[in-house]
């Protein structure tokens, strides 16, 4: 069956594919790549209260180019849970093609965020 590149194949005889939709990750799951203060600060974070945590902000290199918003924590949990729920599929042999269009938006470091010209 010819696919046209890189593309998957089409047609009436071509099996349905399944969407990954992502459960949330666990501070557990965050906490085994980034601090546990971080972590913290993401869930904590709102922007009535970056006035209160502007060391903070400072430290952990939150602004400008990773603002805070509301639903920060529930947005990274989303697509952290995104990213481990795609590995471990591909580990288990569950597919065999696992993307996660959100993953890396943060640009994290272990304890804090990483600007691009850092």
């Amino acid at each position: 069956m010819e696919t046209g590149g890189n593309s998957l194949p089409s047609g009436p005889d071509v099996v349905k594919r399944k969407v990954l939709n992502p459960f949330p990750a666990r501070d557990r799951d965050l906490c085994r790549f980034h601090a546990d203060d971080y972590v913290t600060f993401l869930r904590s974070i709102t922007p009535e209260t970056q006035q209160d945590q502007l060391r903070q902000l400072k430290r952990l290199n939150v602004g400008e180019n990773c603002p805070e918003f509301y639903g920060l924590y529930n947005f990274c949990q989303t697509y952290a849970g995104g990213s481990v729920g795609g590995a471990v599929k591909l580990n288990h042999g569950l597919c065999d093609i696992a993307i996660n269009w959100a993953g890396g938006l943060h640009h994290a470091k272990k304890s804090r965020h990483l600007d691009f010209v850092t």
